[in-house]
């Protein structure tokens, strides 16, 4: 299964603005999951133990991102409402490393693009079948520990 970085906006200058792209970004992780790709979506989880808008806390949490980007196949950019600048450190990183940046609304093709490239098959029983795979893979490792 490949993993994908989601990058969207997180930080808001309105209560709406902000509920609107925590509304995007829980989109592009359940788009993305329905596509058969594992997603990283670590705006949504990393702001729960720590304050954005704290700088040490924010930053505490930015480097952590980038790390989990680093071991991405890809990123998924949702540009809908702009880019803002920890998107822009994010793209920057991906692109220096050579991961692929996929803009939100192209993912299907993008994907459609991987497969033929690398023949990975995309069928939802492919993606059941690999699911139980890393299931299995998950409790056997777990078990001898």
């Amino acid at each position: 299964m490949l993993r994908a970085y989601i990058c969207s906006p997180y930080r808001a200058r309105t209560e709406a603005e902000f509920d609107r792209n925590i509304d995007y970004a829980q989109e592009l992780t359940r788009r993305a999951l329905m596509a058969g790709v594992a997603p990283i979506t670590p705006h949504l989880y990393l702001t729960q133990c720590l304050n954005d808008k704290k700088r040490e806390e924010r930053a505490v949490g930015m480097a952590a991102g980038m790390q989990l980007l680093k071991g991405c196949d890809f990123v998924i950019a949702g540009i809908k409402h702009g880019i803002s600048e920890g998107m822009r450190w994010e793209i920057a990183l991906a692109n220096e490393r050579g991961i692929d940046v996929v803009n939100a609304d192209e993912l299907a093709h993008y994907l459609r693009y991987r497969k033929r490239t690398y023949a990975i098959s995309w069928s939802a029983e492919e993606r059941v079948r690999e699911c139980q795979r890393e299931l299995q893979r998950f409790f056997a490792e777990h078990q001898r520990d």
